[in-house]
């Protein structure tokens, strides 16, 4: 195994942007995210996490280790290959030899676990899609009914689920860092409103928190509209595992909320949020319990503006989009604060 402190992927990474890769022979569209460098080709899309990004590897996991690297790696590639077996192909372990990546056999040999995907279509990502105002109520009760279906494959019931009343306050204290992470966007004691608000909630509702919310703990995952693809084939998830290893467990209504406030609060229509819900019921076999309406839709509009504020930053399009959702997030607190 290669000694981590004098590894960089800068090679791999040139060699990858001249489209070196064995069965390749085009020059790629290099994507870097926060935390990996993707590279699209005309068929398919490679991916690797990075090793150097001290704020990820300091607050969510250590990837500068090699071995956490490659089992987070792994078990991201098993999550989304169970939710979207189509796009997901294979994990390939690969190093670069005499100026060439190659595959090796072994994972000690390997300098990098490499994701290898079928290539989708952007123009299908559902966000662009509800930005564009190209989706119908009857499409909102088709993502809501596959997005249920989806969520039986990994939302297994755990024999001793740990306390959703403490998960939840986890999650409360992670929201409120992450809302305030643009200030300039949505003030400190706006944040603060919607947190203690939440927090106030939980305290309140704590025999339920206990008991039966505790009791639908499942695994959870990153679910929302930038991490979904809807055309006429049908709905795919993609990229869905959380990044923190706390973020891993969730009550089993989550991803329902996310992916359907994300509808609402972008179209501004709140009978598409209902179709969804709907369409949710009939694919995952459930009964939404609408009585926490008022504490997960502010819960998940909260995780969803700060992020739309950053996307702003890089693209001024999406300005406009990141304000509306915003004033849904407001509006919508408005009106349950006062009950």
């Amino acid at each position: 195994c290669l000694l981590m402190e004098n590894y960089s992927q800068k090679t791999l990474i040139d060699l990858f942007k001249a489209g070196a890769f064995p069965g390749e022979n085009e020059i790629p569209k290099h994507v870097e995210t926060v935390i990996s460098n993707v590279f699209i080709f005309d068929k398919n899309v490679y991916k690797f996490y990075k090793n150097d990004n001290d704020f990820f590897n300091k607050d969510f996991r250590n990837l500068a280790d090699n071995e956490e690297r490659f089992s987070f790696t792994e078990k991201d590639y098993k999550w989304n290959d169970t939710l979207s077996p189509s796009i997901y192909v294979r994990l390939a372990n690969i190093a670069v030899q005499d100026g060439v990546i190659i595959e090796v056999t072994s994972r000690e040999e390997a300098e990098e676990v490499l994701m290898i995907m079928n290539r989708v279509d952007t123009h299908n990502v559902l966000f662009e899609k509800l930005v564009s105002g190209n989706i119908t109520s009857e499409d909102c009760f088709e993502i809501g009914k596959q997005l249920g279906e989806s969520m039986k494959k990994v939302q297994l019931f755990l024999e001793n689920p740990p306390s959703f009343f403490s998960l939840f306050e986890e999650r409360v204290k992670d929201l409120r860092g992450w809302m305030k992470s643009v200030p300039e966007n949505i003030p400190t004691e706006e944040v603060d409103k919607y947190c203690d608000y939440l927090d106030q909630y939980r305290i309140d509702n704590q025999e339920r928190f206990e008991n039966e919310l505790t009791a639908e703990v499942v695994p959870d995952g990153d679910f929302h509209s930038h991490n979904a693809v809807y055309s006429q084939e049908g709905f795919y998830l993609m990229d869905t595992y959380p990044p923190k290893e706390e973020w891993g467990l969730g009550h089993k209504l989550i991803p329902l909320y996310r992916m359907g406030v994300d509808i609402w609060g972008i179209t501004g229509k709140k009978d598409y949020f209902e179709a969804m819900v709907e369409g949710y019921e009939s694919g995952n076999a459930i009964k939404v319990d609408r009585t926490l309406d008022k504490l997960y839709i502010v819960y998940v509009a909260g995780i969803a503006a700060p992020y739309l504020y950053m996307l702003q930053k890089n693209d001024s399009a999406k300005e406009e989009i990141a304000k509306r959702f915003h004033t849904f997030l407001r509006d919508y607190f408005e009106s349950v604060s006062k009950e």
